[in-house]
């Protein structure tokens, strides 16, 4: 497989896990010090911070789905370094009834040794539907 065939595949599995809810697979695709820039603008620098996000947003809403859909990866075989940019959705059910939000993404991976792994992410959010979720900015000025 090429560089960038593995990276589509990482994220086909990744997003596998996340529909099976399961944590360490996600995981298993961060650098230890990934950092992510989420779409409410919460950052989450570390592998332990992003465990404990899916967790929590797991625990709190069990039907919860993230899926990217990768549109261009560039791999710097030289440096080894690659871009991921893409779409996103987010679904979920809250009280009063579902929710979906997506936008855009990127993503930056690095190999090494155990493969190529996500450095940082960045998600930014261009659609809100459903619920009164949508009717409120979420982050706090």
């Amino acid at each position: 497989m090429t560089d960038e065939e593995l990276i589509r595949a990482a994220r086909a599995t990744s997003n596998a896990a996340i529909v099976r809810k399961h944590v360490d697979t996600i995981a298993s695709f961060w650098t230890d010090e990934v950092h992510v820039l989420g779409s409410m603008s919460l950052q989450l620098s570390g592998i332990e911070a992003n465990r404990r996000f899916y967790e929590a947003q797991f625990a709190k809403r069990p039907d919860t789905t993230y899926a990217r859909t990768p549109s261009t990866v560039r791999v710097m075989a030289a440096w080894k370094v690659a871009l991921e940019s893409g779409d996103w959705v987010a679904t979920w059910t809250d009280p009063d009834g579902p929710v979906r939000v997506s936008g855009s993404y990127m993503a930056q991976w690095l190999r090494s040794d155990a493969g190529w792994r996500i450095q940082g992410e960045l998600y930014v959010p261009t659609s809100c539907a459903g619920g009164s979720y949508c009717e409120r900015h979420p982050v706090k000025s």
